[in-house]
């Protein structure tokens, strides 16, 4: 098993703490890291994409690391609650977090009150996936593309339910900027995850899920879904029958990228190893296969690239934000 940590001497957490506040070198505490299993928390439900390439990911990491990873679910108010937890956690290497783009930079400023961190509390790591936004209706629904679904709209607005997974994400932005496209008004329910929001969308209790493509793959190819768009400029390979919006007259751009995080002060050295660590996992091509198999588009970004992507986004989104805020709903 391939591994980083040069030492397996157990070093507990109040241990480092004396040695940081006696001045010893954190190449000393890098030496002996990891010894023990790392958290990595995501910030929504189990069975969803995130989770799901989260899992993935801790299984090739541990082979670099040489120490379990234990995925930690804590979802709750769109991925705010998890997102909290790991700014909180100790910077010492042993907890990690999957952070999903755009949602993570907007609750800062749209949450500005009440949010429970700030992306200074964040040290994002590397991005690993970017996936298209869709709109998807179940298979029996009569909306067979977006003119039919606006034309419902217009027909009977408080009928037509559309999920999403937290207000100011990607999937409830790509809602809102095709809502504004058609001129015409969504009612909207959150979920904690993908998941959740699939089984209810079978169910019949929502018109349509907005979600991303590796999301609804499974679904559409199974003949249980219909995909009515997708939010990138070329159609998925996954799914060449499904037109983007340009398409169909709304030009509507809407992705969502996942990636990992740290705390914001975690040792230079820690970081690098774990930085190290993922860019192995992201070059693998046992990794990227099972990727494609789930259809998540691998986007690598490493370091302070995607601090530069993180922060610029976040003031793009702001400066929008701070011309026309978008309703909670």
């Amino acid at each position: 098993m391939k591994t980083l940590h040069m030492s397996v001497r157990k070093v507990g957490l109040g241990v480092v703490s004396a040695l940081l506040a006696t001045g010893l070198s954190t190449t000393t505490l890098a030496a002996d890291y990891p010894s023990k299993p790392i958290q990595m928390i995501v910030a929504f439900g189990a069975g969803g994409s995130t989770d799901t390439m989260a899992r993935i990911f801790a299984k090739y990491v541990e082979e670099e690391l040489g120490q379990r990873v234990v995925v930690v679910n804590r979802p709750g108010a769109g991925g705010e609650l998890g997102w909290v937890h790991l700014a909180n956690a100790a910077p010492d290497g042993y907890t990690i977090g999957l952070i999903n783009s755009p949602v993570v930079e907007v609750y800062p400023f749209t949450r500005e009150e009440s949010v429970g961190y700030s992306l200074d509390d964040l040290r994002p790591l590397a991005n690993v996936i970017t996936d298209p936004g869709m709109l998807v209706v179940a298979a029996d629904s009569p909306y067979q593309n977006l003119d039919d679904f606006v034309a419902a709209v217009q027909s009977d607005p408080e009928s037509i339910i559309v999920s999403h997974e937290g207000i100011g994400g990607d999937d409830h932005l790509a809602a809102l900027n095709f809502a504004a496209a058609a001129d015409i008004d969504l009612n909207f329910v959150a979920y904690n995850g993908n998941a959740e929001a699939t089984a209810s969308l079978l169910g019949g209790h929502i018109t349509a899920f907005a979600g991303n493509m590796s999301e609804a793959v499974t679904q559409i190819q199974e003949g249980k879904a219909r995909g009515l768009a997708i939010w990138s400029e070329e159609r998925g390979e996954p799914l060449p029958d499904v037109p983007t919006g340009r398409e169909q007259g709304y030009d509507v751009q809407a992705a969502a990228s996942r990636g990992f995080a740290m705390p914001a002060d975690v040792p230079q050295e820690i970081y690098d190893l774990l930085l190290e660590a993922s860019r192995n996992v992201i070059d693998n091509p046992e990794f990227r296969a099972e990727m494609e198999r789930l259809n998540m588009p691998v986007d690598p970004i490493y370091g302070q690239d995607y601090v530069d992507f993180i922060d610029a986004s976040h003031t793009r989104l702001k400066a929008l934000w701070e011309q026309d805020p978008w309703v909670e709903q």
